[in-house]
């Protein structure tokens, strides 16, 4: 209904579109303790911290996933620490790109720190699935073959 059998998208050409995410926008039990998962475990950079302007009492950090892409997440202090409830309109995980060596890190990572993970694939090429200190699924996945070098 929606691809062509060649597996391209069907109907009119529409003049909208996206040019893919700008950021991505979750809610933070613990800003310090959010902070030091996704820098010391994903390796992710903190691009920026400012205070939200529609809560003042709320923090907005944003962290740099690569490739042009950032991870936002907001802490709102007076609304207490009640977590989601899956559902309808509810994210189900992150999926993340990372090189062979990038996978490779994140596992050892997750190992260090006697984090649970599952692992699709093996330690260079696959999947591996993890939960963040609010319990977000995460994907960090490598589908590229480790270059070999001579």
């Amino acid at each position: 209904m929606y691809l062509e059998t060649n597996g391209t998208r069907s109907g009119a050409r529409n003049a909208a579109g996206t040019g893919g995410v700008d950021h991505l926008a979750m809610i933070s039990s613990d800003i310090e303790r959010t902070l030091e998962f996704y820098t010391n475990v994903l390796g992710m950079r903190v691009a920026n911290i400012i205070r939200n302007r529609d809560e003042p009492s709320s923090t907005h950090i944003f962290l740099d996933m690569g490739g042009s892409n950032m991870m936002a997440f907001f802490d709102f202090p007076k609304h207490g620490d009640a977590p989601v409830v899956r559902g309808i309109g509810a994210m189900h995980h992150v999926a993340l790109k990372a090189t062979p060596q990038q996978f490779k890190g994140v596992i050892a990572n997750l190992k260090a720190r006697d984090l649970d993970h599952d692992i699709h694939g093996d330690e260079v090429r696959g999947s591996v699935y993890f939960r963040d200190p609010d319990n977000i699924l995460l994907e960090v996945r490598s589908d590229k073959k480790e270059r070999q070098t001579a």
